[in-house]
C-alpha cells in the first residue's frame, strides 16, 4: 500500500512539469493566432491591436506563470478597502482600467462600472491541470474515506471504531497532497512588486 501511495504522489509531482497553463517567457510576446490557440477556448476572434489584461504570478508553488484576460471573459478580483468579491464579465479595457457591466436591482438597471488596475487588490486564478486540478478534491475524500473504513470496519481484533497509526498517516498522506494540488491549481493573487496586472495589445 505504501509502495503504490509512494508512485501515486511522484506521479503528480512530475505532471507538473510539463501542465502549467504558460510558463511566462518574458522575451516572447504572442501574435494574434498563437493568443487564439493558447487561451481557454471561449473566444472565437482575436482581433490584432486589441487590448487584453495580463496578471504576472510569482508563488512557491508552481513558480512564475502569465495568466490573460479578454474582452468577454470573466475576472474575479477584490478592489483596495473593499470585501466585495468581484466575479464579473469584463467589457471595454483602456491602458489603466477595464470595464464591467452592474446590474443595479434596487433601479432596475445595467450600470457601467470603471475599475482602475491600481486599485485591485486581489484577484483569484484558477488552472485546470489534469490530474492534478481533480486530485485536490478526491485526494482527500480518498484519505477520509480510507480511515472512515478502518474506524467503522472490524479490525484484526474483531472490534469497531478503533484505528492505528499506519492508517492515520496514510489518511494523512493522501489529504496532504491534496492540499497540495489545490495550491498548484488556485491561487488567491495579492497585487505587488511580485505579482502584478498590467495591459497589452495583440499584434
Amino acid at each position: 500500500m505504501k509502495l503504490r501511495l509512494g508512485i501515486l504522489v511522484i506521479f503528480f509531482f512530475y505532471s507538473l512539469q510539463g501542465l502549467a497553463q504558460d510558463a511566462y517567457n518574458r522575451v516572447e510576446s504572442l501574435e494574434s493566432d498563437e493568443l487564439l490557440i493558447k487561451t481557454k477556448g471561449t473566444r472565437l476572434v482575436t482581433q490584432p491591436g486589441e487590448r487584453y489584461l495580463v496578471v504576472d504570478h510569482s508563488s512557491f508553488f508552481g513558480g512564475y506563470h502569465r495568466y490573460r484576460y479578454f474582452p468577454g471573459e470573466n475576472i474575479r478580483f477584490r478592489l483596495k478597502e473593499s470585501t466585495i468579491k468581484f466575479n464579473e464579465r469584463i467589457g471595454i479595457i483602456t491602458d489603466t482600467t477595464f470595464t464591467f457591466v452592474l446590474i443595479n436591482d434596487a433601479i432596475g438597471r445595467m450600470e457601467h462600472r470603471e475599475v482602475a488596475l491600481s486599485d485591485i487588490r486581489m484577484i483569484k486564478t484558477t488552472r485546470n491541470i489534469p490530474w492534478v486540478t481533480q486530485g485536490s478534491f478526491m485526494l482527500p475524500l480518498a484519505g477520509l474515506i480510507y480511515v472512515g473504513a478502518d474506524f467503522f470496519n472490524k479490525g484484526i481484533d474483531g472490534k469497531r471504531f478503533t484505528t492505528d497509526a499506519p492508517t492515520l498517516w496514510v489518511g494523512g498522506i493522501l489529504a496532504s497532497t491534496g492540499f497540495i494540488c489545490y495550491k498548484f491549481s488556485f491561487h488567491n493573487i495579492r497585487m505587488g512588486k511580485k505579482n502584478q496586472i498590467k495591459v497589452l495589445q495583440t499584434y
